[in-house]
């Protein structure tokens, strides 16, 4: 047998697709922190899907099927099977959020005191610092990789996590704060917008501890 054919009964690496999966995700949350300050603009669409909201699951659903084909596959290298599982459902736990929390943008946006618009005017600021702290770290780390420099990816990703911890910890303040300032104003809120507002905190609650978990799993594989 030759090489070719050899080579050809083994599948590849799957660290790429996982690779290209997680960029997926992270371009999502860029344009789902977008939506979000665009929401509190008089010209925002509310009743329109977004775009990249119907494109984002087929394309993390395609790659998805690709790194666990990747997996079930012999290869020529060993692959840490367990951690790139791992890695892969905190990329979809995160992926299933931000299309949760993007629909629920469809909605009309809720009718706000100045207080409390004002709030998630710097909510939803904050929550674009930690997604872009995450991208660019992990575009920084991915290049690095691809370079081949492994000393300075690690210390990379180190850096990455304790940026990326910082800005979540005070995001997820911000997030219970801002609860508080809900049921404080509660009596002056329609019912249905305090009921999506509280919804909306609890799924960006969600997203920061998604987001922290995949930095902890980049590091470990």
């Amino acid at each position: 047998m030759d090489l070719t054919t050899f080579t050809s009964l083994f599948s590849g690496s799957a660290y790429k697709p996982l690779s290209q999966h997680r960029q997926v995700v992270l371009d999502a949350l860029v344009l789902l922190s977008r939506q979000l300050q665009s929401r509190l603009t008089s010209d925002y669409q509310w009743l329109e899907r977004e775009k990249w909201l119907i494109d984002f699951p087929p394309a993390v659903e395609k790659l998805e099927q690709e790194i666990l084909a990747r997996l079930n596959q012999p290869t020529l290298t060993a692959q840490p099977k367990g951690l790139v599982l791992s890695l892969l459902q905190t990329q979809n736990n995160l992926a299933h959020l931000i299309c949760r929390l993007a629909e629920r943008l469809t909605y009309r946006p809720p009718k706000l005191t100045k207080d409390l618009r004002s709030s998630v005017e710097q909510l939803n600021q904050h929550f674009a610092r930690v997604v872009y702290s995450l991208k660019s770290g992990v575009s920084k780390q991915d290049r690095l990789g691809m370079a081949g420099f492994r000393k300075q990816q690690s210390q990379a990703l180190l850096e990455v996590n304790q940026e990326v911890k910082v800005a979540v910890d005070e995001l997820r303040h911000m997030i219970s704060a801002f609860k508080g300032e809900v049921f404080q104003n509660e009596g002056e809120l329609d019912p249905l917008d305090t009921a999506l507002l509280l919804l909306s905190l609890e799924d960006m609650d969600d997203l920061t501890l998604w987001i922290r978990s995949m930095v902890i799993h980049m590091q470990q594989l």
